[in-house]
């Protein structure tokens, strides 16, 4: 079964070659696809630098969002199974080997790493129990961590949807999508380190995030 990694990249230059060095020595047959979001610093040579066989990278010929990143990623994507990777080393690509082990029991066709979430400022942790909370109240789920990156799924659950988000909100389109659809999502814990620079704005992708809960739970 072939992974595919999608690795959306936007002024990563510091650490995205050790990132994508982490991702390639999982022990998966993987196939990596980096999505350089029309970064202005030196993304594109460090990428390069990482020397790894095999790996596929889209450039944006201008920057349009981590949403538009992943999208662009998944119409690449030849993998059985799919899944995120940030390329800013938060998280730890090791875990994808207990991730797909529900996958391949059969058990799930989709699984989200949550995040021990102690290493976040207050305002964030605040912020992502809000929208998890709210998640699950809009779609009787019982989802713990709504905002994670680490989302794996098989590929075929998606192939007839047209994703829209451009943004962090691609986060909230997924779990809605899986959710109306009546996939089980299986859970498990994933490794992270926050970094300190966040490119999310609580200002603006907070509210964002509440209304595209609220418009995909209610919109055919």
């Amino acid at each position: 079964m072939t992974l595919s990694v999608i690795v959306p990249a936007y002024n990563e230059a510091p650490t995205i070659a050790e990132a994508l060095r982490r991702v390639a020595a999982v022990g998966l047959d993987l196939d990596i696809i980096v999505v350089n979001d029309c970064s202005t610093d030196a993304t594109t040579v460090e990428i390069e630098s990482a020397a790894i066989p095999g790996i596929r990278v889209i450039n944006h010929a201008q920057n349009r969002g981590k949403g538009a990143a992943v999208r662009s990623g998944l119409r690449e994507a030849r993998g059985d199974v799919v899944v995120i990777h940030d390329g800013d080393l938060e998280y730890n690509p090791q875990d994808f080997l207990a991730m797909i082990q529900p996958i391949l029991r059969g058990e799930a066709r989709v699984v989200y790493g949550y995040r021990p979430l102690g290493s976040q400022s207050r305002l964030y942790r605040l912020g992502n129990r809000f929208l998890t909370l709210l998640t699950n109240l809009l779609y009787g789920a019982s989802v713990r961590d709504m905002e994670t990156c680490h989302k794996m799924w098989r590929r075929e659950v998606l192939e007839d949807v047209v994703l829209t988000a451009n943004s962090f909100d691609l986060e909230v389109e997924l779990t809605a999508r899986f959710l109306r659809r009546g996939e089980r999502i299986a859970q498990l814990p994933t490794s992270y380190e926050a970094r300190s620079a966040k490119k999310l704005r609580w200002w603006v992708d907070g509210p964002a995030a509440v209304r595209a809960l609220v418009r995909y739970r209610f919109r055919r």
